[in-house]
């Protein structure tokens, strides 16, 4: 097979990989980074026909903006990569874009200066394995973080990332070693170069690709569980999934005759913050009201949003004085930490009312009515002018 036709089937497959993954963002917008991943792709598609096309385009076409965008295009998929994997402070991306400027002066240097082929492939060699070893670094690195902030991802496989991961590698390898035994013997024949760059294009980009698709499926399967288990919002157990859970402690409860009490919270104000300082901020409060109660249980206790301003939490071996401590702990905490948006403090009122039962009365059902009975009696009580 001819160059001319390695170049046709070039460009054929990165159309349709490119149109792949623009559906694949197109289709799945809310998960961050996708954009950029395939923007920088098609760049990459595009620069590898351009290098393929050097006897046939000028060199400031075919060999500058070609290695411009092929290069360039990495660092928007670094940046893609390092926002998917939830690394949006990583400092990578801008590191390699200014390593960036500098092979590319180089590459200008040795196309029209001090005319070097070998130079430009070992410019481009470089800055392909620094490419690559910070694609492994955002990889490894996201994947870790990501299966210690969200436990459903534990349970994931993680295929999509770890072909990338392994695809990295071997590019990172392959182009070190090439770099090494290349020696100081001039590319004596181009076209065996080009055959050999275009072989190799069509198999890192198809398998970029799919490494990507799989990548976002597999983001969407945990995105389904989470939400399943998890409350969307705040990221502590679902009202569903409370119910599940509570019914497994007062089994354990029962059989060891041990108290179980349960706290029921709402924040009254939630209405009143909404519609002075619009949804994203009362979810913000949600979620700052999730994390104090968190840092305020022990492990073996249980905390849900309920509902939509409501919280429960469980709290096994825990009579009347004990359930009155941890209401003190929420309390002070809801007044010592307050949410702080644009400079404001945005006080959260919340009301607790808590339920203690023991082995002969463990029963969850009536344990949640009432809580919610107490808590419609304080607001009722809070109502009626004195």
């Amino acid at each position: 097979m001819d160059n001319q036709n390695l170049a046709i089937a070039m460009a054929i497959v990165s159309l349709v990989t490119a149109l792949a993954l623009l559906a694949n963002w197109a289709s799945n917008k809310q998960i961050p980074g996708l954009l950029r991943i395939t923007m920088g792709f098609t760049a990459t598609c595009v620069g590898i026909l351009l290098v393929s096309l050097q006897n046939t385009l000028p060199p400031i076409l075919s060999i500058a903006l070609a290695n411009t965008l092929v290069l360039g295009g990495q660092v928007l998929v670094l940046s893609g990569l390092a926002h998917f994997w939830n690394q949006e402070t990583t400092r990578l991306p801008l590191l390699c874009s200014v390593w960036l400027l500098v092979t590319l002066a180089g590459i200008y240097y040795y196309t029209f200066i001090d005319e070097s082929t070998l130079w430009r492939i070992r410019l481009f060699s470089i800055m392909m394995i620094i490419f690559s070893v910070s694609i492994v670094y955002v990889l490894a690195n996201g994947v870790k973080i990501e299966r210690t902030l969200r436990p459903v991802m534990t349970l994931n496989a993680n295929f999509g990332a770890y072909l990338l991961l392994t695809l990295s590698v071997f590019t990172a390898i392959s182009e070190f070693v090439l770099m090494i035994f290349r020696g100081e013997q001039p590319v004596n024949s181009p076209e065996e170069a080009t055959t050999i760059l275009l072989l190799g294009a069509i198999v890192n980009v198809v398998i970029f690709a799919f490494g990507v698709i799989i990548m976002t499926m597999e983001e969407l399967k945990v995105e389904f569980q989470e939400d399943t288990i998890f409350d969307p919002i705040t990221t502590i157990l679902n009202a569903r999934t409370f119910i599940e859970v509570s019914n497994r402690v007062l089994g354990v409860a029962l059989r060891y005759t041990k108290p179980v009490s349960m706290l029921t919270i709402e924040l009254t104000n939630l209405d009143d913050i909404v519609k002075q300082h619009g949804t994203k901020v009362g979810n913000a409060m949600l979620r700052h009201f999730a994390q104090m109660a968190t840092d305020r249980r022990r492990n073996e206790d249980v905390l849900a949003r309920s509902s939509y301003k409501q919280f429960r939490m469980l709290l096994p071996g825990v009579d009347e004085a004990g359930s009155k401590v941890v209401i003190k702990k929420i309390q002070d905490a809801v007044v010592g930490e307050e949410y702080v948006y644009r400079g404001n403090s945005i006080k959260a009122d919340i009301l607790i009312t808590t339920v203690t039962r023991r082995e002969e009365d463990l029963h969850l059902q009536q344990m949640l009515q009432e809580g919610e009975v107490d808590l419609l009696r304080i607001k009722q009580e809070q109502l009626t002018p004195a």
